[in-house]
């Protein structure tokens, strides 16, 4: 069934002008038409059955099918900028693997040194689509460009950072629902020196195995496994 993202709350039997984006991906892209049934994400995190009431972006809610729910572990992922658009690529996949907060940094062998608003706002777009393909009832968020060194663990977080070199002790293993921050570098990896910094800050080094992940992938992987 069709799934759309709006940022609306929702009560049963309320009426919701679906925004121009939306519409034109029910009504032009999946050919929905007046009587069709939908499933709308609503902005508080819950999901509903819709219908289609005209073919001008009109619907209404029918069911409360999901109900708000707290996300388990709350996931923030700093991810160093990458080249080409395979920032993107992180976006669309750590947020399959159900990370609630992207913050894209600049380290020191960062390429790409700044973003546009149009590449933030796709991003966002980017996530409110993956959101509605995997079935999550709440679309991640996109922060704002940071530098590595302003990175600083909140308080009763914990903190890693991915760095092949260190032991394979799977903290994953034990379960918790402490929000979680990680930080993954970009082609190449982090210097030394960065980790030692983020270290001082309480990130723990952290390796995911014998393999090395490409960058785009690190963060959905980890991601993937605290929330197992």
């Amino acid at each position: 069934m069709v799934r759309v993202a709006v940022n609306q709350s929702a009560r049963n039997g309320a009426a919701l002008w679906l925004p121009s984006r939306e519409w034109h991906y029910v009504h032009r892209v999946m050919r929905a038409r007046p009587g069709d049934r939908l499933e709308v994400l609503t902005g508080d995190g819950e999901v509903w059955l819709a219908t289609v009431a005209n073919s001008d972006g009109l619907i209404t809610l029918d069911q409360l099918l999901v109900e708000a729910s707290p996300i388990p572990r709350v996931i923030t992922l700093y991810q160093a900028l990458l080249k080409g658009d395979r920032f993107s690529e992180v976006v669309d996949r750590a947020t399959q693997a159900g990370v609630s907060i992207f913050v894209p940094i600049i380290s020191e062998r960062t390429i790409v040194r700044d973003i546009s608003s149009s590449k933030w706002t796709r991003w966002q777009v980017i996530a409110k689509e993956a959101s509605e393909q995997c079935g999550r009832s709440d679309v991640p968020k996109i922060g704002p460009l940071s530098r590595i060194e302003e990175i600083d663990l909140k308080s009763g977080e914990d903190g890693y950072v991915l760095h092949p070199p260190v032991a394979y002790d799977r903290p994953w293993l034990q379960p918790s629902t402490t929000p979680l921050a990680l930080v993954v570098g970009p082609e190449g990896g982090l210097t030394a020196r960065e980790v030692e910094s983020l270290q001082r800050r309480g990130f723990r080094p952290l390796s995911l195995g014998p393999r090395i992940f490409r960058a785009e992938n690190a963060g959905a992987v980890a991601a993937t496994l605290f929330l197992q």
